[in-house]
Formats: C-alpha cells, structure tokens, sequence
C-alpha cells in the first residue's frame, strides 16, 4: 500500500483561529523591523519552504497565512511585493511505488534561476508549523544574487481552547512605568518658603485583551502603584490605582504610526486618603513588543496628613490635573 501523507481532514478548527490571532497582532512585523535592510532590496516574492502536507497544516490555513504575510508586506510600503505563481508549485512523482512531493527550488542554484524569471531582487521564506497551543511562523529574507541571508525572525502565540470559546482575540500582560504631573504644596511656617511636589512616579500591571466582535477595540484591567522620588522630606505619597480602560485604533494615522487613544478610568488610595482618577491620550508602538503613551492624567484633589515637619503646614491637598508620559512592554 503506498501511502500519500496527506493531512488529515480531522484538522482541530483552532489551527485558523491560531495563526489569525498570532498574524493580526499590531507586534507583528512592525515597519521599524524592516526599514533598515538593504536599500537595493525592493522587488521580493514570498517562497513556502515549510513542508505543509507533513506539518498537517490544511490548504485553506496556508492560504490564509500566506495571504496575511503578502498584507503585511505591502501594507508597510518598503518594498514591491511580486506574485510569484511559480513559488507555489510542487511537483508530485511516483518513483519505485512511493508517492514523492518537491518543491520547485531544490537547491540555491535553482533559486536564484527563479528569482531571474521572476525578476526579484529577494525571496522572503516562510514555514509555518503548530505544536499542542503554540502556533509559530518562520521568516528569512534571503538576497536572490548571492543567496546571503540578510534578515530572520520568528514569531509565536499560545492560544488555547478556552480562549476561542471566549471569542478573545489575544490576551496579553503589560508592564509600565510612567512619570505623572500630579501636585501638592504644603505652606511654610514662619521664614520657611513653601514647598511643591510637582509628580509622582507609577508601576504598573495590566491584563489587556481585544474580541473578535472589533478588532479595533481593546480593554484592559490594571493595577499601578505610585509614589514620589522627589521631594521626599516634604512629602511622602505612597498609593495604588485600579483602573479599567478602553484603547480605540485611530484609522487616520495607522499608514503612518499604529496610534491608539485610550480613556482610563479608576479609583486610586494614597496616604490615608482616595480619589477618582482618570487618564486620557495617545498610546504608540515603541520597539518590538513596546509602547511609549503621552496623555492626560486627573485625580480628584484630597487633603493628605504628611509627617509632622516644624516647619510645615500638617495636611494639604494632593491631586489635581497633569501630562502623564508612559514607557511599557507587553509579552
């Protein structure tokens, strides 16, 4: 009996909803990944290297992952993307009763004959494979004149059952750090000038998460502890913020730079006291997997015991509005 290896038709469904969710996160392929490769490469075509028959990955899951890659590329505007028809072919032989599946390179020679007929000046190779919940996807630029491997990169997402029933797209943890213009002035005693604390500094921890009902929203449940570094003879803050919120894309500027605006809103404990605070602004991608904010931060104005000073005033308010400038990563 000659057996063909090809995949079952039993495939599980999450193989589509996996490498969905892993090719459409915003970290995928970011423009700052590509910009800096050699300037003479800008024709490419995409060339499947990945056995798929073996891998099990069904016909329709590899259209759409190629499909997804040619999107990317082009949405990035760096290079000109070629349909190379000939990339796709496989040949099918039987040779001594055995079913045998070659590709139409099969050797660095071969490759740089097809890049001559398709007139590219780089094939992107591509493989993708699926292994218990972790879907990955392998990429290498390779310069079609010298066969020089000028640029690679894998990525990877666990999705598991439970979160397809849940229709979440992607779940992830961030953590920030970030500078907040909030202030307090506690009045002098007799000669001594008042003194001012003009922010605080925050930690913080976020589970962040978008659904498949829009892609374009996100949400977030965080925890974020601030305290001054600053004027600490004066003042001592020490507090926490729990705080829900919503990111929204903008779709004016996503050609340019991925920029989302987020509204926060959440109930903050400090020094024995408490207060709404709330934060509004812009969140841009920063590095792989990073991200910078620049917004506006308020939080409603409470009288605060600071530690007894001779020379100071007991109590004064802390709070009001200010910038608040965010570093973050998420993984």
């Amino acid at each position: 009996m000659v057996s063909s290896g090809l995949p079952d038709l039993g495939i599980p469904a999450t193989q589509y909803a996996g490498f969905s969710r892993l090719l459409d996160d915003d970290s995928i392929l970011i423009p700052e990944e590509l910009m800096d490769i050699n300037k003479e490469i800008k024709r490419i075509a995409f060339y499947h290297n990945g056995d798929r028959l073996h891998r099990k990955i069904p016909k329709q899951v590899h259209l759409m992952i190629e499909n997804k890659l040619l999107g990317k590329f082009m949405g990035i505007g760096r290079f000109e993307v070629v349909d190379c028809i000939e990339c796709r072919n496989t040949r099918v032989n039987f040779e001594d009763s055995r079913l045998l599946i070659s590709e139409s390179a099969q050797s660095n020679q071969d490759l740089r004959k097809l890049s001559e007929n398709v007139r590219v000046d780089a094939f992107v190779l591509w493989s993708a494979s699926v292994h218990e919940n972790k879907f990955t996807v392998n990429l290498r630029m390779v310069n079609a004149t010298n066969n020089e491997l000028v640029w690679l990169k894998e990525y990877a997402k666990k999705t598991t059952r439970e979160q397809e029933e849940l229709e979440f797209e992607t779940i992830e943890i961030e953590m920030t750090i970030s500078s907040m213009a909030l202030s307090a002035e506690r009045d002098g005693l007799g000669a001594t000038a008042d003194a001012k604390l003009d922010n605080v500094t925050g930690f913080g921890l976020r589970r962040r998460e978008y659904t498949s009902l829009n892609k374009d929203i996100e949400y977030s449940l965080g925890f974020e502890y601030f305290r001054n570094f600053s004027e600490t003879d004066e003042f001592s803050i020490n507090g926490f913020n729990l705080e829900g919120r919503v990111y929204v894309n903008v779709d004016a500027v996503k050609d340019w730079v991925n920029t989302k605006v987020y509204l926060g809103i959440g109930q903050a404990f400090f020094s024995g006291s408490h207060g709404l605070m709330s934060k509004f602004g812009l969140e841009f991608p920063f590095v792989t997997n990073g991200f910078m904010a620049i917004g506006a931060v308020y939080l409603s104005s409470d009288e605060v015991e600071w530690d007894s000073d001779a020379n100071y005033e007991d109590s004064s308010d802390f709070g009001g509005t200010g910038i608040e400038l965010t570093l973050g990563y998420r993984f």
